[in-house]
Formats: structure tokens, C-alpha cells, sequence
């Protein structure tokens, strides 16, 4: 809905401010550690249009929100104002694509995922910039309720409730990354030579996971492990993969975007409030690197050896081949993980 917005320097101000100070909007050259390049921000906006995706947690606080009138949280309220009024000041969409298809694809429902994409339509085009403004400014912590249609969107192409290869090679990589923190006798900086060997033989070369791998190996503040990772469940360390698997997968899916900016008219952006997705992001992009982050965590001898090793591997880097099926071939590879790992922990339990 067209919408417009009465607002004075000091409301535009308070509001690029807070995004600033909350660092919840990213981008790896506009807002690398998620506070924003004026300038660039600007200079970009001339040319193109902008488009945020929005991670699930904001998405489902969005969608309670507008349903119930109020959240619990008075903070959690004014972040859903900021980001809403903040995308309004400066024209830019959202996208909860997705955010949806976490459910959607979690539930194998098509159906749910359409209904869910419908609903955050209605509360996007629910309220004036002007109401999100007084919601961000901690004016107001109770808004019109919406009453959802519960009807399907329309004209959808995008199968929703497919997990998608993004969040395949996520699962299969976090369940051999379980595998390698669990076991006490490698050396983290083994572990991670371990992982990047297991990635380059089988699937794409991921520096967010890789971030993370080492990083977690490195007991980095903030990394947490996926849940139940130390538990003897086969089945609950899974489910802690899973979920966590569509964390990265939001990453890893929104890089096929903005790594190849030219061939789209649009530039996008990403909103999180997730400590470990900030964490990931900003050390795959800061100034050094994701160098510079494994000089930061490794001694130098263990640094040079990593580096060394990774330079000479890629110098003759061949992509694996996913086949005519490459959902077949993600599924054998997270079979295999899973059958890896519970072998790993029957032969700890019998120690």
C-alpha cells in the first residue's frame, strides 16, 4: 500500500540511529558489521531498488504482533516497529520468503507456507509508517489487531515446502561438524583442517561454515554448538542440526543474491537479531576476513598451517558432481553423516 509518512529530521534520526546502534540490518559492503555506509547506502539507492529479507524470529514477532495487538516483550514490539518503519522511510520491500519456507519446508506443507506468506502480506499493508514510527519510539505498545483472511497468496511459483540445496548442504556440514566437536582428542585447528578436507571432497566450499566451524572448535564466545549436540540421542542431536541448518541456510541462500548484484535490479539486505547469524556475518566480512578471523583464533603456527594447506587445495579445486539428482545426492551424503556420528557415539558409550 502506498504509504505516506509525516516526519521530521529528529524522527528520521532517532530512527537511523537505533538501526545503527542495534546492528540488525546487514550487508557485506553496505553494513559488513550491521551498521550502515551512509554514503554508499545512498549512492546505491540512486540506482537500484532495495528488497530485506527478515529472518523466521522476526517474522513470527511481526505476525503475533499484528494478530494479538501487543507483544509480551516491549522491546521485542519496538524492533518490529524499527525495522518496519525504517524499510517505509526508505522505500525498501520485505521479503519473508524465506522465513516461510522454514515452516513451510519443516512441515512438508506447500499449503502452510502460502497461508503463512498471505498473513505477513495483510500485517506488512496493515498499518501507516506513521503507527510503526510511535511503536518504535515506544509511544505505542498496543495496535489495531488484524484479523487474518487465512487464505492462501495467490500466483505463487516458489515450492515452499522443499528445504532447498542450500539447507541440505548445511545439515550434512553441521552434523560433521558435530561429530568433530564431540571428539575430545583432535586439536581444534585438526578439526577444522578435518572439516575443510570433508567440504572440499563433498560439496561447495562454504566460508559461513567454515566461520563457524572454527569458531565453535575455538569455544568463541556467543557460538553455540547446535542444540543436544553432546547427547547420546541420535535423534535429538538431528533435530538440533536441523534447526540450526536453516540459520546458516538463510546466509548461505541470500549470497547467491548479493554476490552477484549485477545480474539483478535489486541490491538485498538482511535482518536478524540473532547473535550467532551477527557473529558468523561479521566475521566472514570484516576487514580481514575470514583470514583474519582464523589469525585472530589459531596460533601462528597453527594459522600458517591452515592457510597453507587451504591455499594449496584450492589451487586444483574440483567441484564435486551432484549428479542428474542433487537432492539425491545431499540426502545419501546426510544419511551418511548421521550413520558416521551415531557410530561415533555407540564406540564413546562402550569405551
Amino acid at each position: 500500500m502506498d504509504d505516506f509518512i509525516i516526519i521530521d529530521d529528529e524522527d528520521i534520526e532517532f530512527v537511523w540511529d537505533t538501526v545503527q546502534e542495534q546492528k540488525i540490518i546487514f550487508h557485506p559492503t553496505i553494513a559488513p558489521y550491521g551498521s550502515f555506509n551512509y554514503d554508499l547506502f545512498s549512492e546505491i539507492k540512486r540506482k537500484k531498488s532495495f528488497i530485506l529479507f527478515i529472518d523466521r524470529n522476526i517474522l513470527i514477532s511481526l505476525l503475533k504482533f499484528c494478530e494479538n495487538g501487543s507483544l509480551k516483550n516491549k522491546g521485542e514490539s519496538q524492533l518490529v516497529g524499527l525495522i518496519m518503519v525504517w524499510a517505509k522511510i526508505n522505500k525498501i520491500s520485505i521479503s519473508a520468503g524465506l522465513a516461510v519456507k522454514e515452516r513451510a519446508a519443516q512441515l512438508h506443507s506447500q499449503e502452510v507456507g502460502l497461508i503463512e506468506l498471505q498473513k505477513f502480506r495483510e500485517a506488512d499493508s496493515a498499518f501507516p509508517g506513521q503507527l510503526w514510527l510511535k511503536v518504535a519510539e515506544g509511544q505505542l505498545t498496543e495496535i489495531p489487531r488484524v484479523k487474518y483472511s487465512m487464505t492462501p497468496a495467490p500466483n505463487i511459483t516458489v515450492d515452499y515446502s522443499d528445504t532447498g540445496d542450500h539447507y541440505d548442504m548445511a545439515l550434512s556440514s553441521l552434523l560433521h561438524i558435530v561429530k568433530l566437536y564431540r571428539d575430545k582428542s583432535i586439536t581444534p585447528a585438526d578439526k577444522l583442517l578435518d572439516f575443510f578436507q570433508w567440504m572440499y571432497d563433498n560439496l561447495l566450499i562454504c566460508e559461513y561454515l567454515l566461520v563457524y566451524a572454527a569458531m565453535l572448535f575455538t569455544e568463541q564466545d556467543g557460538i553455540r554448538a547446535p542444540k543436544n549436540a553432546c547427547s547420546n540421542n541420535i535423534d535429538k542431536i538431528v533435530s538440533g542440526c536441523e534447526n540450526q541448518a536453516w540459520d546458516i541456510s538463510y546466509l548461505t541462500n541470500w549470497s547467491t543474491l548479493y554476490s552477484n548484484t549485477d545480474e539483478y535490479q535489486e541490491e538485498f539486505l538482511f535482518a536478524t537479531n540473532d547473535i550467532l547469524l551477527k557473529k558468523i556475518f561479521i566475521n566472514k566480512h570484516g576487514v580481514e576476513g575470514t583470514n583474519g578471523l582464523f589469525f585472530a583464533i589459531f596460533s601462528k603456527k597453527d594459522y600458517n598451517r591452515i592457510m597453507d594447506y587451504i591455499k594449496e587445495k584450492m589451487k586444483t579445486r574440483v567441484k564435486p558432481d551432484f549428479g542428474d539428482n542433487p537432492k539425491k545426492y545431499f540426502h545419501t551424503l546426510i544419511n551418511k553423516e548421521k550413520n558416521k556420528l551415531e557410530n561415533s557415539i555407540e564406540s564413546s558409550i562402550h569405551e
